[in-house]
């Protein structure tokens, strides 16, 4: 139907028609503002200025991404970068907060950039569906440069779905990413925010607290431990202060000793109070979520793939990839092989554990029985699969290899502190005899390290279990061990009650050897005590005992103690014998300690020889790493050149100093300040 009507209203036409169609008119928006919405910066950061001069230097690069743990600092030094630079860009500053965009049915990428699209004037009756809005920002974000800053980013897509149209825009990333190759590849850059050091923690807790915080201040020191560097940790200390809570530094440190929960609880939002990492754990797979929880039943924070693996109980590639998961989620840190996890996380993942549920205790027990066996050989790889030993050799193969003696003692410097955490867990789950075990193995380290503290400790968790177990030969054992550092640390009493009842129950038990031995550790204790004749006449005792046994290293080893204890022609000759046995059963290292023996036995007698048979020992001892019996020939050196060669015997004597300073032996500094301060005056 078509009607046409002339000269309406003064000549205009009017149409009629039946059907045109559908009819979009856009509605005129309103007038664009630039948006300025970045949140306020801190006026000032502690311990960032490398960071913040990076990305102020160059202009160039669109996207910065600010990774690292939860708590480590990432949104406020975003925020201040953002703040610092918003002038260079007239198109304004953008702000999306990821933790805000949790929308049922729909993506978090999808929230966001309705979001954007809304601020930046597009209405929701012409927003387009799902597929096309990130088409549509890239569009509307081709026109003037600006900044846009995006918070609590989980994984890359998050930021590569808002990159702008714009090819001068700057976008600021704090969050987490599955990988920097993602960055690199939209010519982007990473930059890692590590913790605080000492003084930028001190230096920050000053400021937040008010109050003096030394960092040399040993209760200072330990409250700044609790927080690791992290500055929402600092930050939760310091207002513990500043509220009156905790009005004092010991009050603050008191109270951290009793919990550390509330150094990493959000300060602020929704979710204030909360802790922080409660959100990355839920953002885990299930199988990474168990890994972390038994990850805080362990005791401890650093550990290498195959501990995870006997933790976790899963297959290699499996655990790999779970590693892999936590790596990623920042709750793990990998460098040169292991991976650790900072002292807060692991304490939210050990309030998460479970620690009396029976998965729990199965999966600790494994790591006990992997360390008691791997202590066991390294045990056997520096000092000798001949020693005598209560504990059997585990059924599996022995794990060393090549140069056993340097390879064991590697393990045990890398695993010590491990070992040391495990015991009072094994003791909780009720593994006695795996703990006597392990002390007996690094008891073996300690002749060599000489950690008295730490060999007494270990030794007490073994002669507690041995004890538990009714084990009466590897209480003796143990206890016959425990007297060395007893004496070391002048606990004489204790050492002499030790001793007298590790005879009493390894004669109970009658193994011919464990007499022996124990005789041997009685005659060392009373020799050191000044009571030489008992002394010579465990060892003699010792040496019968040895002989019946046919145990030539345990006759070997109480002969040479014998010829020390004697100091004369005589023992020398018991010296000479101890030195030639251990040659022929090729133990160069007990070989060298009779050497030494031998040379300050003749450099105290005035007999020729003492020089050649000192420097052969330490150059053994140099050799084959065994630090502290090196230390004690440099030692003798010196005192025996000292007057003759003067130059030659500073050597020695700084060498000595040296390696006992390694050791951590206060003996270091008593020698450095009764010759000049060793090392010529180096530092103390």
């Amino acid at each position: 139907m078509h009607n046409e009507v002339r000269s309406v209203d003064g000549g205009s036409s009017l149409v009629q028609a039946q059907y045109i169609g559908t009819v979009n008119q856009q509605l005129p928006g309103p007038e664009r503002v630039v948006p300025h919405e970045t949140p306020r910066a801190l006026r000032r950061l502690v311990g960032r200025n490398e960071q913040i001069e990076a990305c102020l230097a160059d202009q160039r690069v669109p996207l910065v991404v600010f990774d690292g743990l939860t708590g480590v600092g990432r949104r406020a030094l975003a925020r201040y970068v953002a703040e610092q630079v918003k002038d260079r860009y007239p198109g304004g500053a953008y702000y999306t907060d990821y933790a805000t965009h949790t929308v049922d049915g729909e993506s978090v990428i999808s929230a966001a950039l309705r979001s954007l699209l809304r601020r930046d004037g597009v209405r929701d009756e012409v927003m387009p569906a799902e597929p096309g809005l990130a088409s549509l920002w890239r569009s509307r974000s081709s026109g003037a440069a600006a900044v846009l800053l995006l918070e609590n980013v989980t994984e890359s897509e998050q930021f590569l779905q808002l990159m702008p149209g714009g090819r001068d825009w700057l976008v600021l990333v704090a969050g987490r990413v599955e990988s920097r190759l993602e960055v690199r590849e939209v010519g982007g850059e990473t930059i890692p925010v590590e913790p605080l050091d000492d003084e930028q923690a001190a230096e920050l807790f000053r400021e937040l607290s008010g109050l003096d915080a030394d960092p040399d201040d040993p209760v200072v020191a330990e409250i700044l431990g609790y927080c690791g560097g992290l500055p929402l940790a600092i930050r939760n200390a310091a207002t513990l202060v500043v509220v009156g809570r905790c009005p004092s530094l010991p009050e603050l440190a008191a109270r951290l000793r009793r919990s550390r929960a509330e150094l990493m609880r959000s300060d602020r939002g929704p979710n204030k109070g909360n802790p922080v990492f409660e959100a990355t754990y839920q953002e885990a797979t299930e199988p990474a979520q168990r890994a972390y929880r038994l990850l805080g039943a362990y005791p401890a924070i650093d550990f290498t793939p195959p501990v995870f693996g006997l933790l976790i109980g899963l297959d290699e590639a499996t655990s790999r990839d779970i590693l892999a998961e936590l790596v990623l989620l920042k709750v793990l840190q990998e460098e040169h092989g292991r991976y650790s996890m900072h002292p807060l996380v692991h304490d939210h993942a050990a309030s998460l554990s479970g620690l009396d549920d029976e998965e729990t205790h199965e999966a600790l027990a494994w790591v006990v029985r992997g360390f008691r066996n791997a202590a066991y050989y390294a045990d056997a790889a520096m000092i000798g699969v001949e020693r005598y030993r209560v504990a059997d050799a585990p059924e599996i193969a022995d794990p060393f290899s090549g140069d056993r003696r340097a390879n064991g003692l590697a393990w045990f410097e890398e695993n010590r502190r491990a070992l040391h955490e495990l015991l009072p867990v094994a003791e909780k789950i009720g593994l006695v005899d795996e703990i006597w075990q392990i002390a007996e193995s690094l008891a073996a380290y300690y002749f060599d390290r000489k950690r008295q503290a730490d060999s007494l400790s270990s030794l007490r968790h073994g002669i507690k279990a041995a004890e538990e177990a009714g084990n009466r030969a590897a209480e003796a054992r143990l206890r016959s061990l425990a007297s060395r550092p007893l004496t070391d640390l002048e606990q004489f009493e204790q050492a002499g009650d030790f001793v007298r009842r590790s005879i009493e129950l390894a004669d109970q038990d009658g193994h011919l050897v464990l007499r022996a031995s124990v005789r041997e550790f009685a005659g060392r204790y009373h020799d050191l005590t000044d009571q030489r004749e008992l002394a010579q006449q465990r060892y003699r005792e010792s040496i019968e005992l040895n002989e019946a046994a046919g145990e030539a290293r345990g006759e070997a080893l109480s002969r040479m103690f014998l010829g020390q204890s004697l100091g004369d022609a005589e023992g020398l000759r018991e010296l000479e014998t101890a030195h030639r046995a251990f040659g022929e059963l090729g133990d160069s290292r007990s070989a060298a300690r009779a050497l030494l023996i031998t040379g300050q036995v003749r450099v105290r007698t005035g007999l020729p020889g003492g020089v050649d048979a000192l420097t052969a020992a330490a150059e053994a001892f140099q050799t084959s790493g065994a630090t502290f019996y090196e230390a004690q020939a440099r030692e003798a050196l010196h005192g025996a050149l000292v007057e003759e060669n003067p130059a030659e015997a500073r050597s020695h004597l700084d060498r000595a100093i040296q390696l006992y300073r390694e050791l951590g032996s206060p003996r270091a500094e008593k020698l450095a300040s009764e010759n000049d301060g060793g090392l010529d005056g180096a530092e103390s």
